[in-house]
């Protein structure tokens, strides 16, 4: 082949690519936008291929998208941004300093590796707060990621409901028909932490947090699953404790053994109440978390916990978009969580 001019000026056109592979301008365009309905002898393609290359050739994308009327482009709404957990539960102030209060950089993660992974040329990142739902609907993103804020309701959702753009939730079980969504299962993981207390023979196990009350969707359903789990091994659950006070004086009674808390921020809360009352973890009560928030392993010498998978929850959404904008019906999906043992959970000791 011969060698190849670069104009001087300016972008290099298909019309350029085209004269110096001596083919079409069609043969060209169907050649580098991949368009497997087009036949091209496969020498004919490699040649075009590194003619672009050569020539410095890039994509005109917004030319492209007013021609499919696609951008390609994914839209996230970062409504989940603060505090994973409500103050109050947490007690004293410092009980929650040295750890992260939210899963933002996790679920930025996932959505950053799937957009990668999948070929997602872009992903639009919008603040969250009150914002019209015509915001997201101005043509710069083919479809819509909602992180809802587990601790303020899905607004958002409600006000996208029927809207001409696929939307995916996640953080959420609760979403308008026609939305796909995707969780961790919050039920399962808490049945997983009981499962595991009463494996080690504990039978009076504590709920620590504000569960049913709280009226956020993940902890009421954390509850729900430590309640499912001692029905099911035929033991009562005992009435929620939300303060360390309360909790210290249910384990020196010899009523609560063991403890779940409904997140480890919690769980730092209580193993702080419990070591000022000079009760050791797990040799007096064992204690488990959920979400394995990063420090976690420094809680109580090392806290047993629930993982909840953040990230391969934003993943998934990423796909189910995905799935949308191909056609396929909204889907919702759970994603499973796992146990991580540490050092705060013991077996069960006869006191006396």
């Amino acid at each position: 082949m011969a060698e190849l001019t670069r104009p001087a000026v300016g972008r290099v056109s298909i019309k350029a690519v085209a004269a110096a592979s001596g083919v079409s301008t069609a043969t060209v365009s169907k050649v580098l936008s991949g368009r497997a309905d087009y036949p091209v002898r496969a020498e004919t393609a490699e040649r075009v291929r590194t003619v672009a290359r050569e020539l410095g050739y890039v994509p005109d994308v917004a030319a492209r998208n007013l021609r499919t009327r696609q951008t390609g482009q994914l839209g996230v709404v970062l409504e989940a941004v603060g505090s994973s957990e409500p103050d109050s539960v947490l007690g004293e102030p410092e009980a929650g300093q040295a750890v992260s209060r939210t899963f933002d950089g996790a679920i930025m993660a996932g959505l950053s590796g799937a957009a990668r992974e999948l070929g997602v040329p872009a992903l639009v990142v919008y603040p969250g707060g009150q914002r019209l739902a015509r915001t997201y609907l101005d043509g710069r993103v083919d479809g819509l990621l909602v992180s809802c804020d587990p601790l303020r309701g899905h607004d958002l959702l409600e006000r996208l409901t029927g809207a001409a753009l696929p939307v995916v939730a996640l953080w959420s079980e609760q979403v308008p028909p026609g939305m796909g969504a995707a969780d961790a299962d919050h039920a399962g993981g808490a049945a997983l932490a009981v499962g595991h207390l009463l494996a080690l023979g504990h039978t009076r196990i504590a709920f620590y947090g504000g569960g049913q009350a709280s009226g956020v969707e993940h902890f009421q359903r954390r509850e729900a699953g430590y309640r499912g789990a001692l029905s099911a091994a035929g033991f009562p659950a005992l009435p929620p404790i939300h303060d360390g006070a309360a909790l210290v004086d249910a384990v020196r009674r010899g009523e609560v053994t063991a403890v779940f808390a409904e997140t480890d921020l919690g769980a730092a809360a209580a193993f702080q109440a419990l070591s000022r009352a000079g009760l050791r973890v797990p040799q007096d009560v064992s204690l488990i978390g959920f979400d394995d928030i990063q420090g976690a392993e420094y809680i109580a010498g090392g806290l047993s916990t629930v993982y909840h998978p953040a990230a391969e929850m934003a993943a998934e959404g990423v796909r189910l978009l995905l799935e949308q904008l191909a056609g396929h019906a909204p889907r919702q999906v759970l994603l499973p969580t796992r146990l991580v043992l540490r050092h705060s959970t013991g077996p069960y000791r006869r006191s006396g």
